[in-house]
């Protein structure tokens, strides 16, 4: 079932924090393999922490609401700031609450953070990391035009194994039609 069409997107603010902490800690606890953070180092953090990340004038994060305008997933995107780099913007944190995987959310907040990126003056091209064994992910990145360009073995450490991190970029260009 696609439930997609009912679903809101909306730039995430200040007074989102408290939704957006929880949503993050969920997302650490259901899937742990799949973010670099753990739930016991983000549990810390206090309310202001995640309202300060909402604020910060060089990301911008999204938020998937239902109708009952229940945050159910999110993404952030992060703007490299060195000058040389300034034509690139990072996605992170990319997460949809397990009840609505599988609903078409994840494309429609990628379709979202492409939009947003495209209204950014000077941005070319959006870049992200995503752990190799995140087949889910790997199949949303790849339709929505993600190559591959890199792999960091071993990049990170669990308590009982390493996960490989796949790194991907795309051009922001609306005309970009992804390779086959």
């Amino acid at each position: 079932m696609n439930v997609a069409a009912g679903i809101s997107v909306r730039t995430l603010k200040a007074a989102d924090a408290g939704l957006y902490r929880a949503i993050m800690l969920r997302g650490y606890s259901e899937h742990p393999d799949a973010f670099t953070s753990t739930f016991e180092e983000r549990a810390t953090k206090p309310i202001d922490w995640w309202s300060r990340r909402l604020q910060d004038p060089t990301t911008a994060t999204l938020g998937a609401f239902d109708s009952g305008d229940t945050l159910i997933g999110t993404v952030r995107l992060e703007q490299f700031q060195r000058a040389r780099e300034r034509h690139k913007i990072n996605l992170a944190a990319m997460y949809v609450m397990r009840d609505f995987a599988g609903q078409g959310i994840g494309r429609k907040l990628m379709d979202e953070a492409l939009i947003a990126s495209r209204k950014l003056s000077g941005i070319e091209m959006m870049n992200l990391t995503v752990t190799s064994d995140n087949l889910a992910a790997l199949r949303l990145y790849g339709k929505v035009g993600f190559q591959e360009f890199g792999r960091e073995q071993r990049a990170v450490k669990g308590d009982t194994h390493y996960l490989d991190k796949l790194y991907m970029w795309r051009p922001i260009s609306a005309e970009y039609v992804a390779p086959i």
